[in-house]
């Protein structure tokens, strides 16, 4: 039996996560829930812990005798704009039926992505504190800043940076307890159309570069052949975002206007062919080279990890231990870019709370006993890997 599940608290572990979607925190404005972190990481047991103010990453290291096997728990602490969610910074526990889940739910921006795994990460820290783990290898978890803009600092980089040694990996984001070892890539095309301003009075002596846009993307839309996945199915191209230069006028016909189009991206596909494929599209309806500029403003590529990798069936272990039964193999269907975040040399895998349907969305909430089990499954992987193998050199 482990002892760390033992002595897990389950209210401490709740309240927690309801202190961390308190704390508000888009990307690039980070540093207050970096702060609180800080705090609750040096509560839950954490001797070590490290805080880059120029970035805003963080990083909690339960240090081991150094005779074992070391594990790292990674989550990024930065969230989407609550949007158009009503309360999102309240924190609210309420039946999750209203919301698409059964039982009692967290409401909050971030409560999905990711903060209930956040906590969880920390609450790991204090049941092995409190059961007096005997850690050979080092116990660590991670936070990682500015993963929504693109702009995180790698764990690559940040392994390096705080001098981090680990033999196994796990990304904490939503997974609905799931093992995920998938997600597809994902590109993002700036597509920039020129016209000619001119008073609003006159519109024919200008050329209006909204109704140009209009037209392009209606023929990227349309014309575009979309490649299928057996994984994931058929990939999705969506206009995200839309401006124009003047911007704000009223009387001024635009002579410039920008898109943001996103496309997901599957093994063995190039970004650069595809924007190359826009081109060939757009000059097929006529459209020419000197008033339409597309460019590639982000890339992360797919992740695939192969199902027999070691950290699936000690992960699967220790969920079958912590919770009765082992998980199912699936994967990330959405945005999710922890190719892009974790850059590193090892088998990567993602176990968390919450259903990333949800993240982003004016609803986002997470169930209450997702967040216990996750820590209960934490625990138990990190006994197993911290306090139970060697370190065979």
């Amino acid at each position: 039996m482990s002892k760390s599940l033992q002595v897990i608290d389950e209210q401490p572990i709740i309240n927690l996560a309801k202190r961390l979607i308190k704390s508000e925190s888009p990307s690039g404005n980070e540093k207050k829930l970096a702060t609180l972190m800080a705090i609750e990481m040096k509560k839950a047991g954490f001797n070590k812990v490290q805080y880059d103010e120029n970035t805003n990453d963080i990083v909690g290291v339960m240090l081991g005798l150094g005779k074992g096997k070391s594990l790292v728990l990674a989550g990024y602490i930065d969230t989407v704009p609550p949007g158009s969610m009503p309360e999102p910074f309240l924190a609210k526990e309420m039946d999750g039926s209203k919301l698409g889940t059964k039982g009692k739910v967290l409401y909050g921006r971030g409560a999905c992505d990711m903060k209930a795994g956040l906590a969880a990460m920390i609450s790991t820290g204090a049941a092995l504190k409190r059961s007096r783990a005997r850690l050979k290898g080092d116990f660590t978890i991670v936070g990682l800043a500015n993963s929504k803009t693109g702009n995180s600092t790698s764990i690559k980089k940040l392994i390096q940076k705080f001098e981090l040694n680990p033999d196994y990996l796990v990304s904490c984001a939503p997974t609905n307890l799931d093992i995920n070892i998938a997600h597809p890539g994902q590109a993002t095309y700036s597509v920039i159309t020129k016209g000619k301003m001119s008073n609003i009075g006159y519109p024919s002596n200008g050329d209006n570069a909204i109704l140009k846009m209009n037209k392009v993307i209606e023929c990227l839309i349309n014309d575009s052949v979309l490649p299928e996945d057996k994984r994931f199915g058929k990939a999705n191209m969506i206009l995200s975002s839309i401006s124009s230069l003047p911007l704000g006028e009223s009387h001024s016909v635009p002579c410039l206007c920008q898109s943001l189009l996103v496309r997901q991206i599957f093994k063995g596909e190039n970004p650069e062919k595809i924007k190359s494929d826009f081109m060939n599209i757009l000059k097929k309806n006529n459209f020419k080279e000197d008033e339409i500029r597309i460019s590639m403003t982000r890339y992360f590529k797919a992740l695939e990890t192969a199902s027999d990798v070691e950290i699936i069936s000690i992960l699967q272990d220790a969920r079958n231990l912590a919770l009765g039964k082992p998980a199912k193999i699936g994967q990330w269907t959405s945005g999710v870019n922890i190719s892009e975040m974790f850059d590193i040399d090892k088998p990567l895998v993602g176990f968390g709370p919450g259903d990333e349907k949800y993240a982003h969305s004016p609803f986002e909430h997470v169930p209450v006993d997702q967040i216990i089990k996750a820590t209960k499954v934490y625990s138990v992987l990190a006994e197993k890997i911290c306090v139970q193998m060697k370190d065979k050199s």
